[in-house]
């Protein structure tokens, strides 16, 4: 075995201690993969993906912040793993739209979208995903023309085909104390599982990419946001589940002009200097 291979298989003596800085809001939830092409599932969890992990939770709590530099020795060192781990996960935090990386410069965290940017990015999703909406109910079993591929990807789980298991539970969204984290990876799946659902993977491709840039902004929303946005994506996936392409469209456009309205919310709180902390009254002598 080559000392590459070893490095990238095992942790560095000082690597145990890691798991000790763990966020307590982060699921460790596996990195999605695809059941037939479709509904992400779970996958084998790696160093490189426990890195990913921390360091995008990170960059969500801004505790590393919009703009700063970052580099594969320093953040080996801090986090105690090896560096073949940590600049795998860089490569894919970059490859999601939230770091940059200059030649001879190293990588930074990705700065906040400017107005003109978050109001192209809402532009470019009400093209793409009400359209993926559109074609995953056109393809689902039963619908005209569907096949056998997006049948196997609902029954995946086993269960009733008929009966759309995947995506329901894809539509969930946890309980408000469960974290922003947890929030957002919960709104990035279902996203993701209409798209990979419309059988195109270009639209995939490109609505994975657009979503990256919107998870800072989900640090700023509301708990109540939360419901209100479980309520939107079970009326998209119902309009799937029955087979309804004009409703399902409509439903996603529904959801990302309100989807619009909260982030706008978000965008401002994200942007916003942080208020002064109070000075401390002088005790009288």
């Amino acid at each position: 075995m080559t000392a590459r291979a070893t490095e990238a298989g095992r942790r560095t003596p000082a690597e145990p201690s890691a798991a000790a800085k763990r966020p307590a809001d982060d699921s460790r939830a596996a990195a999605p993969a695809r059941s037939g092409g479709g509904i992400p599932v779970a996958a084998k969890r790696t160093l490189a993906d426990d890195a990913y992990a921390e360091l995008k939770a990170r960059i969500m709590r801004s505790e590393l912040a919009p703009g700063v530099k970052l580099s594969i020795d320093g953040m080996a060192k801090e986090l105690a793993f090896s560096q073949t781990p940590i600049r795998e996960a860089l490569a894919r935090l970059e490859s999601e739209g939230l770091l940059a990386r200059r030649p001879l410069s190293g990588y930074t965290v990705a700065p906040l979208l400017s107005a003109d940017e978050f109001a192209d990015l809402f532009d470019l999703r009400m093209m793409l995903e009400p359209l993926a909406a559109r074609r995953a109910a056109e393809r689902a079993p039963g619908a005209a023309g569907s096949g056998t591929r997006a049948a196997e990807v609902f029954a995946a789980d086993g269960g009733d085909a008929a009966d759309f298991p995947l995506l329901r539970d894809a539509a969930r969204t946890p309980a408000p104390g469960a974290g922003k984290l947890a929030f957002t990876a919960a709104d990035r799946r279902f996203h993701d599982a209409v798209a990979a659902l419309s059988g195109s993977g270009q639209i995939a491709k490109a609505i994975r990419r657009l979503d990256a840039h919107l998870h800072l902004h989900r640090a700023y929303i509301a708990p109540e946001s939360i419901s209100e946005t479980e309520a939107e994506h079970l009326a998209v996936a119902e309009a799937i589940i029955a087979q309804q392409p004009l409703a399902a469209e409509a439903a996603m456009r529904r959801h990302l002009e309100r989807s619009q309205v909260r982030h706008a919310a978000a965008f401002t709180a994200a942007g916003a200097p942080a208020a002064p902390k109070p000075k401390r009254a002088r005790a009288n002598r």
